[in-house]
This record gives C-alpha cells, sequence and structure tokens, in this order.
C-alpha cells in the first residue's frame, strides 16, 4: 500500500509506477522488487498460505474473496478516501497486535486482513479483474476449491464434491488433472496436510484435539494419515518445527498456488 508519494515495482518484464494512495496486490516473487521514492510512505504486507485461508474463513463471500486474492492487481484509492481509512486502520491495529504479542494475535491479525479483504471486494476488485476468457473449467475448480475449503473437516469422498458441483466423478477427476496435474483426492489431500501442519506449527492444539477437528476418527489415523503424507509423524513435525522456530524442513504441500 502506498499511502503517499509513489513507487515503482520492478519485474522481469518491466516495470510499473505506483501512485498513492493505492494498493498493489500480487504474489510474491525473488524477481520483484518495489522500490519507493524519496519522501513516499507505504507499507509491505506478507501473507503466508495458511493466514491468508484463516482471515478468507468459510462465510458466503469467502468464494469470491479466493477469487480476488488469487489474482493481481492495482487498485487506485483516490475516489475511495474510506476504504483507504479502512485498510490504514487495519495496518495500524496489526502492527500493534504484533509488538504487544499477546495471546490470540494471530486471531486479531487474521480479523484485520479479513475485514482488508472485504473491503477491497466491495471497492470493486472483483469486477476491475474479471476475464470474459475465464472458462467453465475453471470456474468449476473455484467452486471445488471452496467446498474443499468449508467442508474439509467433513471429509468428504470425491464423489459427494462431484454431486455438489452437478459434475460426474470421471469429469471432475478429468478437470482436476487435465488442469492442475493433480486428481481430486490429491488435491483434498494435500490440503487436509497443509491445514494439519499449519495447526502442529502454530496452534497449542493437542494431536487428540488437531485429529478431532481435522474429522479424524482417531488419533492414531490422524496419526497415520501425515505420516504417509509429510513422511514424519505429527509429533516429530512439530518438535522440529519448534525447534527450527516454525520452518520445519519437511515437505510443506498443498499451496493456494496449485490452485487457478
Amino acid at each position: 500500500m502506498v499511502l503517499s508519494g509513489s513507487a515503482v515495482r520492478l519485474t522481469p518484464d518491466g516495470e510499473e509506477t505506483i501512485v498513492g494512495p493505492v494498493i498493489n496486490w500480487g504474489p510474491k516473487s525473488p524477481d520483484t522488487r518495489v522500490k519507493a521514492r524519496a519522501g513516499s510512505h507505504g507499507i509491505i504486507m506478507t501473507l503466508g498460505d495458511a493466514t491468508l485461508s484463516n482471515a478468507i474463513g468459510h462465510k458466503p463471500e469467502a468464494a469470491a474473496l479466493r477469487l480476488m486474492s488469487a489474482r493481481e492487481f492495482t487498485l487506485s484509492l483516490n475516489a475511495k478516501p474510506e476504504i483507504s481509512q479502512t485498510i490504514t486502520t487495519c495496518f495500524d491495529a496489526i502492527f500493534k497486535e504484533l509488538d504487544a504479542g499477546q495471546t490470540g494475535m494471530e486471531t486479531v491479525i487474521e480479523a484485520q486482513i479479513r475485514i482488508m479483504l472485504v473491503s477491497l471486494w466491495r471497492a470493486g476488485v472483483n469486477e476491475m479483474i474479471e476475464d470474459q476468457s475465464y472458462k467453465a473449467t475453471n470456474l468449476t475448480l473455484e467452486r471445488f476449491r471452496h467446498l474443499v475449503e468449508a467442508h474439509l473437516r467433513e471429509r468428504w469422498p470425491v464423489h459427494r464434491f462431484a454431486a455438489e458441483l452437478d459434475v460426474s466423478p470421471d469429469r471432475l477427476h478429468d478437470i482436476c488433472t487435465r488442469t492442475l496435474g493433480k486428481p481430486p483426492q490429491r488435491l483434498i489431500r494435500d490440503r487436509l496436510t497443509f491445514e494439519a501442519q499449519a495447526l502442529l506449527q502454530r496452534s497449542h492444539q493437542t494431536l487428540d484435539q488437531i485429529a478431532d477437528h481435522l474429522g479424524f476418527c482417531s488419533t492414531s489415523q490422524f496419526s497415520a494419515f501425515f505420516k504417509a503424507e509429510a513422511g514424519v509423524p505429527p509429533g516429530s513435525f512439530r518438535r522440529a518445527s519448534t525447534q527450527q522456530g516454525g520452518n520445519a524442513k519437511y515437505t510443506q504441500v498443498g499451496s493456494y498456488a496449485d490452485w487457478p
């Protein structure tokens, strides 16, 4: 967010001048740099997948927020002072939480990010990035992703997702493998593993509580699933993550970049 002045966004394909007040949103890339002009003021925030997922939540507007957050856009706030004020207030609240470091800090920060996302959505970002070439296949994948998020803990089988999408299981399999290179069952398992990793790294819940939260019948079933997917038992993953400051070197799966 450029509050005042301007910045230049440099990519391998060229450069984009961003004049404040403005929001620039996009995927983090090692090939992209942002250079602020002298005297300019702004904020840079990097969000991890788990934080973004928690902020989006599972409310009816989640699908639209997820679609918006997956796109790259620049939104001028010149004619939207109320949106600019709301987002600035959210950033202030996030900084206070980071400084205080109190219990529940992550929950409060995620709530502020959700307010930001809804504000951008209301400001018309979805309409701004709408693409008429956005085919039915991608829309089906968006709806599938939304259903996976909403019903992850209910452990729906693939045929249940297909029925909700009004397509055959074979059709859903074809769409996922042709577009993403993974069958729907693999995408569901990756997403469940990613959620388990996030809970093991960020929460203080016991393994029993995490297993129950994710819809497993028992802790042993959860442990067997996690070891098969991540290569190590959940307890070992948690201990290694704690020792390495939350950056376990075990395989991380289920990035939202896997989805359209």
